[in-house]
């Protein structure tokens, strides 16, 4: 009774051993009708002999076919063959895996493929194959199998040797995915005298290696169908619908040739969603990182060819990783064709994930492609997310998540790798000799914003909020203007959320707010105490580097500065907007319509954005009606009168500051008429100048500064207005 076999090695041993006799038969054919000169053994595979141009120009001698030992040997291959062909299929009858047919199976490799693999196989099983090929080439340096030699093992008749060829060419299967290159030979070789040396990949695979290819260590992940998974938490209804389209009977495992394209922002669940679907398939799961692989010197398409391959090996679903890393401008550039052109020999779904939006072809090569936007979860479901994960990582106190919902629009994954930061670093205070409290407000922020990386400092500055509703001296009506814009974004999850008006409104769901004012009346300081309020991100925009003299370049800078801040919902504060906001002009020429487009532009920005948007101008006037219109709050900035100038006075020093007896602000106040932001100047001048002096600040050096300050303006004091004080 035929047995099968019981390891790899002991089927590879009967194919080698019937590489044996194929090697022998060929021996006998290679032997010469006539003896060679024996002076020239010495240098065989060096010289070519005259006898041995006369052989190769008569006609073939065919004697060797009626050779008793050539015709037993070919008996004795005959009888193996159906030995071997018998216990494989006992092999695989009782379940027992032989890798090399299983590779063969899964790149559907011809019988003639298959054999070149057995050839090329035995060098790197046993090196008397090293000695015998480069015999059999006559030559000593031929130590690997050569094309036309396994033409010659496999006796194939011209018309097959022909047409063998093409598994060879380069785009094959063979030169693809199984065979080194070596392109510097390739090139001064022919096709028959080229050598044929295996990818060292495919040797450890046929041994019965499984591990990946080392090369792709850094760059891949395995998903196994029995890892856990963390659940679904939003928008399950795409997993069902991607289920239910892979179900159909003509999308079957090696079949489907569907190419699914998932855009969405960072932790948007992206590939969750592929995770949970291999699950579903019990399917393995190869994940590729294209981020990383621009990182690295290896070329591209080599690596995407060996993803491809492993994939294949370990019957794995393929998922790229961040392909938005092969767009520019969200076209796809030349990578990206390279990485379409690989998965043209893959028979099975595969998944780009991408944290940008951009389209493809209805079809790609022989996939076809399919669109899976996810979105950002709306208000009500972000907020029962943080409620949901914060006591899994300790938040304790009173928290507003409807407010932190709002003010930051993030993905669940967002959510979760927030609370993880926040977590981290309630630990590094615990280390650092402080006792362990529980996650507050500020720390959440903190960690909110420290996963958000954004290049808005290429075009704006972070200010670091100093002041609160308490210094901020205002009349009342202004500074209830203020904090009910505040309530807008802090109630904003209600509203939108609860109260459904997200549905009603499908843009201007932001906060615009317009500052009008005289210098130094308190705009910039309110713009910092409103982030300071809802623990936000604010950038001054500069524009000197968003106005461009080139058309177009201006609206490509907005575009850059809105879609960043996007990330972390930061306020946008444009100073001295007049130049950018201004009134739109007639006409007269190209420049004036282009300066209507970025107008126009702008106007259409600052409707999508979600976040805040504050435009200060020194002239309201200037500001073109249609963005009044526009505008959610318009606060007019008075100049401030006596009363309100004495608390600017006194709120402008620190209590650690010492003032002397004769410090009069209510006299200041009454007679002198400034800004705060004038008075600020005055005050810190004034520091300084006792510092120098070494006393407190007395009422001479706020005089001195005033005096100063007013030079600046071109103002000069006379003796009356300081009538008082004028000996000091």
């Amino acid at each position: 009774m035929t047995t099968g076999y019981e390891s790899t090695w002991a089927y590879l041993a009967d194919e080698w051993a019937r590489l044996d006799l194929m090697i022998r038969m060929h021996l006998i054919q290679q032997q010469a009708p006539a003896a060679d000169d024996p002076s020239l053994d010495p240098f065989r595979g060096l010289v070519v002999s005259e006898q041995e141009v006369q052989r190769l120009l008569d006609e073939p001698d065919c004697s060797w076919e009626g050779d008793p030992e050539w015709q037993t040997a070919q008996r004795e291959l005959a009888a193996m063959e159906r030995v071997i062909a018998e216990r494989v299929e006992v092999s695989r009858a009782e379940g027992v895996s032989l890798p090399l047919l299983d590779l063969c199976a899964r790149f559907a490799l011809t019988e003639l493929e298959r054999q070149c693999l057995l050839v090329c196989l035995a060098v790197e099983a046993d090196r008397k194959y090293e000695k015998l090929f480069a015999f059999l080439h006559d030559d000593v340096t031929m130590k690997q199998p050569t094309v036309d030699l396994v033409f010659k093992l496999l006796r194939l008749s011209p018309d097959e040797s022909l047409r063998a060829r093409a598994a060879f060419a380069p785009g094959g299967r063979l030169s693809t995915y199984f065979l080194k290159k070596e392109e510097s030979a390739e090139k001064q070789q022919t096709l028959l005298a080229r050598a044929l040396k295996l990818d060292d990949r495919i040797v450890r695979y046929a041994f019965g290696d499984g591990e990946p290819d080392e090369s792709l260590a850094r760059l891949t992940e395995r998903h196994r169908p029995a890892d856990e998974l963390p659940e679904l938490i939003w928008e399950a209804e795409v997993q069902e619908q991607m289920r239910q389209f892979l179900a159909a009977s003509h999308l079957r495992e090696g079949e489907s040739r569907v190419l699914f394209l998932l855009h969405g922002q960072p932790g948007a669940g992206k590939e969750l969603h592929v995770r949970h679907l291999c699950r579903h398939l019990g399917r393995n799961l190869l994940v590729f990182d294209v981020r990383r692989a621009k990182q690295t010197d290896a070329a591209l398409p080599d690596l995407l060819r060996q993803t491809v391959r492993e994939a294949i090996l370990q019957r794995a679903v393929l998922c790229f990783r961040h392909v938005e890393e092969l767009l520019e401008d969200g076209v796809p550039q030349k990578a990206m064709c390279q990485l379409t052109e690989a998965l043209a020999d893959l028979d099975d779904a595969v998944f780009l994930l991408s944290e940008r939006p951009w389209r493809m072809a209805a079809e790609n090569g022989r996939h076809l492609v399919i669109e899976v936007p996810l979105s950002v979860p709306p208000d009500p479901v972000r907020r029962g997310v943080w409620e949901r994960l914060a006591p899994r990582y300790g938040v304790g106190g009173e928290v507003d998540w409807g407010a932190l919902a709002g003010k930051f629009r993030y993905s669940v994954g967002q959510i979760e790798r927030s609370l993880e930061r926040a977590a981290f670093a309630s630990t590094w205070r615990s280390a650092a000799g402080r006792e362990r409290t529980e996650i507050d407000l500020a720390t959440l922020h903190e960690a909110c914003y420290g996963q958000v990386s954004h290049r808005l400092e290429k075009k704006a500055t972070r200010i670091t909020p100093k002041y609160d509703w308490e210094r901020l001296i205002l009349p009342q009506e202004q500074k209830e203007q203020l904090i009910n814009a505040c309530n807008q974004m802090k109630y904003r999850s209600q509203v939108f959320g609860e109260w459904g008006f997200d549905k009603k409104l499908s843009y201007g769901k932001g906060l615009s707010m317009l500052f009008a004012g005289p210098p130094g009346t308190g705009k910039t300081m309110s713009a910092e105490v409103i982030a300071k309020d809802l623990h936000l991100e604010i950038y001054k925009i500069d524009l000197s580097q968003v106005i461009s003299k080139y058309i177009g370049e201006t609206e490509k800078n907005l575009h850059e500065i809105f879609a960043e801040a996007q990330l972390s919902s930061a306020i946008l504060f444009f100073d001295e907007a007049d130049a950018l906001f201004g009134k739109r002009s007639e006409v007269n020429d190209s420049h004036d319509k282009y300066a209507n487009v970025e107008t126009a532009y702008l106007l259409q920005k600052m409707e999508e954005y979600q976040g805040i948007t504050i435009l200060a101008t020194n002239f309201q006037q200037n500001i073109d009606e249609a963005f009044m219109r526009r505008i959610n709050y318009v606060v007019k900035f008075p100049f401030p009168d006596a009363a309100y100038r004495e608390q600017i006075w006194r709120g402008m020093f620190p209590k650690e500051t010492p003032l002397d007896e004769d410090v009069d602000f209510a006299w200041l106040a009454e007679r002198f008429e400034m800004a705060g932001g004038n008075i600020k100047n005055v005050v810190l001048s004034a520091a300084f100048l006792a510092a120098d002096a070494g006393t407190s600040v007395r009422m001479r050096h706020l005089l001195s500064a005033v005096r100063h300050e007013l030079q600046k303006a071109g103002k000069i004091l006379l003796k009356g207005d300081w009538a008082e004080y004028f000996e000091e």
